[in-house]
């Protein structure tokens, strides 16, 4: 993205000329410090991304308020670690406000979005630029046929010549997230644990981490290795207990101080307390002017 920054340190001179084109739609992205969180008019910005919590309500309230003024809606994200939920929970107190919590991007979102702005490339080429390279294209058809000759060009263009999964509830590396649903609400993660072995076995205790409790206690999620999830679907069936699935999302999860001694952990076998749960999150919530 074209981006440009702003901050105390810069002369006010150069200040004015990066809000004037920002304000211009010169470019899309401003990255700035609390200068730029309060008294100035900025239409039409869609999104603000708050890098970590603030310690204090107003300046949540100031930050977020760059977005959805003047009748139009915008959307406000926080990234925040685990030891600074506490602070968000404290603006949501005050400011009357709730978030929704969403985990990082799964390489499926991530491939999407990359695709879409690839296409958008694409189409602002001119004609002229494209005449040679219809031999090269023709040739690439015959040989691997249209579709996959174009798939392949926008994997290329779009960077995604490698995709790595990552959990949905920590941003491991390596890791996809599995639901595991439940027909009754259950009272310990001991009861989950059992459901897991009685079709994939004991062993299923080194292969299960970061194990969290579905909002309600109606299920689990946690996080397995990417090479054993074949092995894992291929053992599993579905029963009218429990449904199990790869989550394509990060669904609601109960809060931390009802888990607490309940088996929450990052290793499998459920002694640990709350390890693993690190990396940063998402806090998201849709504003209004």
């Amino acid at each position: 993205q074209d981006a440009q920054s702003l901050h105390g340190d810069i002369p006010q001179k150069q200040r004015e000329i990066t809000l004037k084109g920002f304000r211009n739609g010169v470019f899309e992205v401003l990255i700035a410090t609390n200068v730029a969180a309060r008294g100035l008019d900025i239409p039409e910005v869609d999104l603000v991304i708050q890098c970590s919590p603030p310690k204090d309500v107003d300046s949540y309230i100031h930050r977020s308020g760059r977005t959805g003024r003047a009748g139009r809606t915008g959307i406000c994200i926080c990234l925040f670690q685990r030891r600074e939920e506490d602070l968000l929970k404290q603006v949501e107190h005050k400011a009357g406000i709730t978030f929704k919590r969403v985990g990082v991007p799964s390489a499926t979102d991530v491939i999407k979005a990359s695709s879409n702005d690839t296409k958008k490339l694409l189409e602002a080429i001119p004609p002229s630029a494209v005449d040679y390279f219809r031999k090269s294209a023709q040739e690439l058809i015959d040989e691997k046929g249209a579709v996959a000759a174009l798939a392949a060009a926008l994997a290329h263009i779009s960077g995604a010549s490698y995709i790595q999964q990552r959990s949905l509830l920590n941003s491991t590396a390596g890791f996809v997230t599995m639901v595991l649903k439940c027909s009754i609400e259950m009272r310990t993660m001991g009861y989950a644990w059992r459901g897991l072995k009685e079709q994939l076995g004991e062993e299923v205790d080194a292969k299960v981490s970061a194990m969290r409790f579905l909002k309600g206690k109606t299920g689990v999620c946690f996080d397995v290795p990417v090479d054993e999830l074949s092995s894992i679907q291929e053992q599993w069936r579905d029963t009218r207990r429990w449904q199990l699935s790869v989550a394509k999302e990060l669904p609601e999860l109960e809060e931390f101080p009802q888990e607490a001694g309940r088996g929450f952990s990052r290793f499998g076998n459920g002694r640990q307390g709350d390890g693993g749960f690190k990396r940063s999150n998402w806090f998201k919530n849709g504003n209004q002017g």
